[in-house]
Parts: C-alpha cells; structure tokens; sequence
C-alpha cells in the first residue's frame, strides 16, 4: 500500500488507474492516501501487527498437547489423537489446530506415510439392505500388541458395517470363530447368511453348495446349520470382504495405539478391551441399525447354543460299553443311572468338545 500512496502523491498517478494497477477500489485509493496525509507511513501498517489474535491457542496448552503427542499417544494418526484430547483428556481444539501444532514440530501422521499397494479391480457389490442378511467374517494375523503376533477374529454386518464380535487366538482356528459367532448370537441373534475365507473351517473340497442345508460337511456349517443360518459363501479374493478387510485396517491403526496405551501385554487383556473398543467404533462408523429392516432371529438358550457350538467327533463304544475320548473313557448314563449300548450293530457314539 505505502508503493501505491508513493505512486500517487510523488509520482503524479491519478487514483483511477492507481486502482487498475493494484487491483483495488478507487475508494480504497482514496482512503489510504488520506491517512498517510494525517498519520504518515505508520498508519498504513495493519493495526493488528504484533498482537496476538483473541483466538490463539495458549501455549502452555499448545505444549500440554505436544507432550502428549509424545509421550501417552505417540503413533496415534492426527485424527485419532484429536478425538482423544476431547474425549479422553478434556482438551477441545479443532483438527487444523493440532495438526498445524504438529506439523511444525515435525511430526507426520503415520497413515499419511503407508504405501498403497496396487489392487487388482473387482467389481463393487451393493451393501445388503437388511441388517443380518449377510455377515462378513475373517481373520487377520498381526502383531497387534507389544511384540505379539495373534489372530483377531472379526465379523461385521453387510448392510450396516457394524462390527458384531471379535476375538484373539494365537492362530487363526475354529475356536476363535465360533467364539466371534457366540458373541453374534448372544448380542443380535442368528443372522442369515455368512461371507468368509475360503478356509477349511467354512468348506472343504466337498463343498458343492453355499447353502446348508445341501452341505454341512464341516464343523463350523453344522454349527451354523443346527442354528438356522441359510448359507456360507466362501472366496479367496479378499475385495470380495471389502467391509470386514477396511475394518482390519482400523484397527491396526486405532486399536494397536489405544492398547499401546492401555499396555494391554496378554491375549486375555486384550480380549478383554475388545467390548469397549467395538462399542466406540459402532458408535462412530456403523450406519443406524433402526432405519432398516432386522432380519436377525432370536437365539437359543445358553445352554443350546454352547451345544450347538461344540465340536462333534464320533466313537466306536468298546466292549465295556463306554467310549474313548482324548484319551478318557466316558460311561453312558440315562437319567443318572448306567446304562449298557448292547446292540452290537450300533457301535458308534457322538462327543462334544
């Protein structure tokens, strides 16, 4: 401005073409030249230089948030470790704040450093409309907590992207699976369909039909099967399991850091912190279960659901009329009384782990 008020009171410009040339009004023009007449060069200066603006963050808690970022949250994506100043620690400031605080102090979001991997297309399939019509279910093996490596075990719902249960084993087995289908049940019901893996757990070479009720050849399919489910659908792509795989990749950001923080060290902990996890995910990212249809059916008893969720092995019944089992003997009894499998042609048995 001071160039422009030069240009005009020394150098004879007129205050129209003042205004062409430096893009402003011709008021504007006017105005500055009057108060460079009354106030001389320092009142062209913006009257707000060297003060501090009313909305500034202080910097003790500019240093509070830093030290934080550092210490308790450090590896939190700047996202994450904002919702946790207002949620956890009570300090309520926006995104661009903490991130323009960070940024400066030279740290970067870790998501915003992760190489992208080139995907092959495949093409998009609509979310199912109901909630429970199709559950997607998979295991993801990480090391998800100091320097162990286990499998969490996750299903979420199609239509909602609700996650319904979650569990870590050391491996990726039948147990963990039918521990995440028990929490389904017990919290929502029986869904209709499943989408998994194409693992031995959910098919085997006989497998000829999605649905169960032609094919309930292994031990997770009977289960589903003497529970109601319809069918299992089984592939090898994982962009088939678009939800549950974006799902995996929440939680190896947000759920490695909050148990980083929580110094979740066993399985067990970290089963443990799963429920409250899984409840503040829901709430942020899951759509709204009451605005569509809940095709769910009401589940069995407890007691029920653990038999219909036990590994089924057959026996030959010995000669004592009793049968091996891990290296046990088990004796049939009826109504607490000893009973005797005579019928020699009948010399097979049912157990249940």
């Amino acid at each position: 401005m001071s160039e422009m008020v030069r240009k005009v009171l020394n150098d004879g410009m007129s205050y129209e073409r003042a205004a062409v040339v430096y893009g402003v009004s011709e008021r504007t023009v006017r105005r500055k030249v009057d108060i460079y007449l009354k106030l001389g060069a320092k009142g062209l200066a913006h009257r707000s230089r060297s003060r501090l603006a009313p909305n500034r963050t202080p910097l003790d808690m500019e240093d509070k948030i830093l030290l934080l970022y550092e210490s308790r949250y450090a590896g939190y994506n700047f996202t994450h470790f904002n919702q946790k100043l207002k949620e956890v620690e009570d300090i309520h400031v926006s995104y661009p704040v903490v991130y323009r605080l960070l940024m400066a102090s030279g740290h970067r979001s870790p998501k915003a450093h992760r190489v992208r991997k080139k995907e092959s297309l495949h093409p998009s399939r609509k979310r199912r409309q109901s909630f429970g019509e199709m559950v997607q279910m998979d295991a993801s093996v990480h090391t998800w907590f100091e320097d162990v490596t286990c499998n969490l075990h996750l299903a979420i719902d199609d239509a909602s992207s609700r996650v319904l249960g979650a569990h870590f084993e050391k491996q990726e087995t039948l147990h963990g699976y039918f521990c995440v289908f028990s929490q389904i049940v017990k919290d929502y019901g029986v869904p209709e369909e499943f989408y998994t893996d194409k693992r031995t757990v959910f098919c085997s070479k006989r497998t000829r039909s999605a649905r169960l009720e032609d094919d309930a050849g292994t031990q997770f399919r009977l289960a589903a099967s003497k529970l109601g489910v319809i069918a299992i659908h089984v592939t090898s792509v994982p962009q088939a399991k678009g939800r549950v795989e974006r799902a995996f990749q929440t939680f190896q950001d947000r759920l490695i850091s909050e148990m980083r923080t929580a110094k979740i060290a066993s399985i067990d902990e970290a089963n443990a912190f799963l429920p409250a996890f899984i409840t503040n995910h829901n709430a942020r990212y899951a759509l709204d279960t009451k605005a569509m249809p809940n095709v769910f059916v009401e589940g069995p008893s407890e007691q029920e659901l653990n038999i219909a969720l036990s590994v089924v092995c057959e026996r030959t019944v010995n000669g004592g009329s009793c049968i091996s089992f891990k290296s046990k003997a088990y004796l049939p009894f009826e109504n607490k009384e000893r009973i005797l499998l005579k019928n020699p042609a009948r010399r097979t048995g049912t157990a249940f782990e």
